[in-house]
């Protein structure tokens, strides 16, 4: 069973990615609050196009006031009445039935549907300009159903519906700058809910009628109130035009109509407005206290109720000087929710007469706003050259995460609009230190180069010690454990560059710091990890071995030399020389051959008969008992018992030692295989390496069950050899995990070597050996006589406990 720690540390950072992208949550009130939950998706390089949804959400009282809104304006008014930002200019559906049908809340997401559309120019926020828009679940031919689906809490409601109001669209967007810095929080997407329900009056400046509204709306000229020329200006004024005063004991008022194109008597609608009040320019005077000018309010349908409103802490204008204009303006807050009409009251007594007061400009407005808590949040899946740094953020969060296709950001903040915070980005289409792509190749550079300078440096300080000991030699944990740290610092930073925030630190790691960081990182762990290891050189000096003597046993068999041996004839197989003291094979055909040439063959290349046991040349005998059973057996001199077969019991008189490292020289595989057959006795698992093919090996020599590895850059599906760090070793690895021991053989490492090199051969063989030893692994390595340089077999031995020179004896 593998570490649990790559696992533990691999759920540590999915934890910290999904705690880093968590929109935070946000309690409900009793007074509710707004959401507002827009993602953009936008793709490209200098110019990002793409498109979004946006998702209005209203909870307690804040949906209930919404729903009200859009129930009094589109069930009530067929025609929606001038004024009004979503005034009207055909009758419309309008049930009037107390309830908000399908078809009448259409009205209300059609018109917020023009209003962010702007006429063509969109709606803009942060660095995104939208147009346009729509529902976002849309039915052709079918807005009713489309209403309902894009839609929560509206179709089908009444006045004492509960719950929470949600709307949803979808737009297309694209960017309106290609650099600088960009506020995050908008109240653009806020505003555009309400400002369809504001209204507002002004009288026409030159007092000019149009139609069914005469020069004075919004107030109705009579009773006598009129249009009357003052000092170059049209007025509106009660008097006399013959003394240009106002007469004794008058009563006269002028009252309101919202719209007279729709009714003479139609009040102002207050329920939609947050703010209300009315401005106006007046000059004039009055003789005494008995005479005034005062406004006033009444409720429908009656209109009986009227109660003044106030200039300042008086209810009467005040007078000014002669032919002074002065503005004024009166609060109307306390008709806020209510339906009423105003009325010009100018009253006199019997005491004398004054000019009266000449009214302009008169203006009422009534916006609609949000008031309350808006919670905000947005999120931007960008693909492109595009960076996001330097952020400014002080009431808000943020969470950015980098890939290499492009970047996510996350922004949360909860305010009031009268309060909007001020955090801000710097947003760029490209940037060469920010680029996510480029940072991508610096954290792949930054992350091999730590691996392989920490890799470095331990072959550097195992390579110090001789052979038998690097099997002992292990690496640093700490360093390595260090080095696996600022690997998943790198890797973290790079794709959360806001990951302290999770922890109350606001930085970012921008792609600057990455760059630096990563250098850093890349020089310290290099740096120290040297430095560590030639430290470990200095207190603890590897053991000096000699040539001679080795702390593993390391027997070297010579083959004898056959110089001055004189020649006997040649080899039918090899067709080199046979010389005297070699050891031979005769076939019953008479053909010779050399024994080791004879042992790799099933019959006879000249008559085709199996190769048996033959005349041998005649040499030296000498006693040997066998190893398996215990018989005395006679053997020729020089023989190595490893390689002979037992008269009595069948097996080998001698055994290889179990989990050591054997490198042979002989001429074919024969004597290896029947090694590693020994070794696997039991069920114990095998694995062969070899140049030749591997049908050719199982037909010449009866492998059946081992497993057969070509190595060689010509053969279909083999390995190279240049390859052989890491696809060899990946298939040793099966083998060393059963944990079973068993036996592993190289045949041919020299065909290995002329298609690839030494050195790549010889650095699989230190991690392949070293694999092996752990697990107990037997190793068996074969070579062909003569192939070779004596400089590249000493070399080739340094990786092997024991070398036999097998050429002159099988």
């Amino acid at each position: 069973m593998g570490s649990a720690r790559p696992a533990l540390l691999a759920l540590a950072l999915v934890l910290l990615l999904f705690w880093s992208v968590l929109t935070p949550t946000v309690g409900q009130g009793a007074t509710g609050h707004l959401v507002v939950s827009t993602d953009y998706e936008l793709f490209g390089t200098s110019d990002l196009r793409g498109g979004g949804h946006v998702t209005w959400t209203l909870t307690g009282d804040k949906a209930a006031d919404l729903r009200m809104k859009i129930l009094h304006m589109f069930d009530e008014y067929a025609m929606i009445p001038r004024g009004f930002t979503f005034t009207s200019t055909s009758p419309e559906t309008a049930n009037n039935n107390s309830r908000l049908d399908a078809t009448e809340g259409v009205r209300y997401t059609d018109r917020l549907e023009t209003l962010l559309e702007a006429s063509g120019r969109g709606t803009s926020a942060q660095y995104v300009e939208m147009y346009p828009f729509d529902l976002r679940d849309k039915v052709p031919n079918d807005p009713a159903t489309s209403f309902d689906r894009s839609t929560v809490g509206l179709a089908g409601t009444v006045a004492n519906t509960t719950g929470q109001v949600e709307i949803r669209f979808l737009f297309e967007a694209n960017i309106t700058t290609t650099e600088g810095t960009v506020p995050l929080a908008t109240r653009a997407l806020v505003d555009a809910l309400y400002d369809g329900f504001s209204y507002q009056v002004i009288q026409s400046p030159s007092l000019t009628g149009s139609g069914p509204y005469p020069g004075s709306w919004p107030f109705l000229p009579g009773n006598g109130w009129h249009v009357t020329t003052f000092g170059g200006r049209q007025a509106f004024w009660a008097g006399n035009d013959t003394t240009l005063r106002y007469d004794n004991n008058i009563d006269a008022s002028s009252i309101t109509s919202a719209d007279p194109a729709l009714a003479a008597g139609l009040p102002f609608d207050f329920r939609f407005a947050s703010r209300a009040w009315a401005t106006f320019n007046y000059t004039g005077a009055v003789n005494g206290p008995g005479d005034y000018l005062r406004i006033e309010y009444a409720h429908p349908p009656a209109y009986t109720d009227w109660t003044n409103l106030s200039f300042g802490g008086t209810a009467n204008l005040p007078s000014t000087a002669a032919g002074v204009w002065s503005n004024e303006t009166v609060d109307l807050t306390g008709l806020l929710g209510q339906q009423a009409r105003l009325r010009m009251r100018f009253h006199s007594d019997n005491a004398g007469t004054a000019s009266g007061f000449y009214v302009r400009d008169f203006d009422v407005h009534a916006p609609a706003a949000y008031t309350g808590e808006v919670v905000e949040s947005d999120t931007h899946y960008l693909i492109g050259t595009l960076s996001f740094w330097g952020p400014a953020v002080g009431r808000g969060g943020i969470q950015l995460i980098r890939t290499p296709g492009g970047e996510l950001l996350s922004y949360g903040a909860t305010w009031d609009p009268s309060n909007l915070p001020s955090d801000t980005i710097y947003f760029r289409t490209f940037d060469l230190p920010e680029n996510p792509q480029i940072l991508f190749g610096v954290m792949l550079v930054a992350c091999y180069a730590i691996s392989r300078l920490q890799e470095g440096a331990y072959q550097r300080f195992r390579d110090s010690h001789p052979a038998e000991y690097r099997p002992a030699v292990y690496r640093s944990k700490w360093l390595h454990r260090s080095g696996k740290v600022a690997i998943g610092i790198l890797i973290l930073f790079y794709f959360v560059p806001t990951a302290l925030w999770v922890i109350g630190i606001r930085a970012v790691v921008s792609g600057l710091i990455y760059w630096v960081l990563s250098v850093t990182l890349v020089l310290l762990i290099g740096f120290v990890t040297r430095a560590s290891y030639r430290q470990h050189l200095e207190e603890a000096p590897p053991p000096v071995v000699d040539e001679e003597s080795t702390v593993v046993r390391k027997i070297i068999s010579p083959a004898p030399s056959s110089e001055a041996s004189p020649v006997v004839g040649q080899c039918t197989h090899c067709l080199k020389e046979i010389h005297e003291s070699d050891r031979t094979y005769r076939c019953t055909c008479g053909a010779l051959f050399h024994f080791a040439c004879a042992s790799g063959l099933m019959r006879c290349p000249n008559c085709r008969k199996p190769i048996a046991a033959g005349v041998l040349s005649e040499r030296k005998r000498v006693s040997l008992r066998c190893e398996s059973c215990g018989e005395l057996q006679t053997v020729l001199e020089g023989t190595d018992p490893r390689a002979l077969t037992c008269a009595n019991c069948g097996g080998r008189m001698r055994h290889l030692d179990v989990g050591k490292r054997y490198l042979i020289v002989a001429s074919n595989p024969a004597i290896a295989i029947t090694w590693m057959r020994d070794l696997v006795k039991g069920g114990k698992p095998a694995l062969i390496m070899t140049h030749a093919a591997p049908d050719r090996l199982r037909l010449e020599f009866g492998v059946k069950k081992a497993p057969i590895v070509q190595i060689s850059d010509r053969a279909p599906g083999a390995i190279a050899p240049n390859e052989l760090d890491p696809a060899g070793l990946r298939a040793i690895l099966p083998l060393a995990r059963e944990g079973k021991g068993g036996a592993i053989l190289y045949d041919g490492l020299d065909e290995m070597i002329a298609e690839g090199s030494l050195a790549d051969v010889i650095r699989f063989l230190r991690k392949a050996n070293d694999m092996a030893f752990v697990h107990g692994v037997t190793v068996i390595a074969r070579v062909t006589p003569g192939r070779l340089a004596e400089p590249d077999l000493k070399r080739l031995n340094a990786e092997f406990d024991e070398f036999l020179d097998l050429s002159a004896q099988l």
